[in-house]
């Protein structure tokens, strides 16, 4: 696992500009493909939902 540096960590004196940019791109990077990830499962959950539902008015 990555080590995450926090918004306060990156705002120190210490890190030059493009290393924050670079560690704040990575970040909105993991966000981005967390938020694909989850809208997947939700969006196959609801399909999984919708077909068992359908199944049990046939019987």
């Amino acid at each position: 696992m990555a080590y995450v540096y926090t918004d306060k960590t990156l705002q120190s004196e210490h890190w030059p500009e493009p290393t924050q940019a670079a560690v704040l791109w990575e970040r909105a990077k993991h966000w981005e493909q967390q938020a694909r990830y989850w809208a997947g499962r939700a969006i196959s959950a609801e399909r999984r939902m919708l077909e068992h539902e359908c199944s049990e008015e046939g019987n």
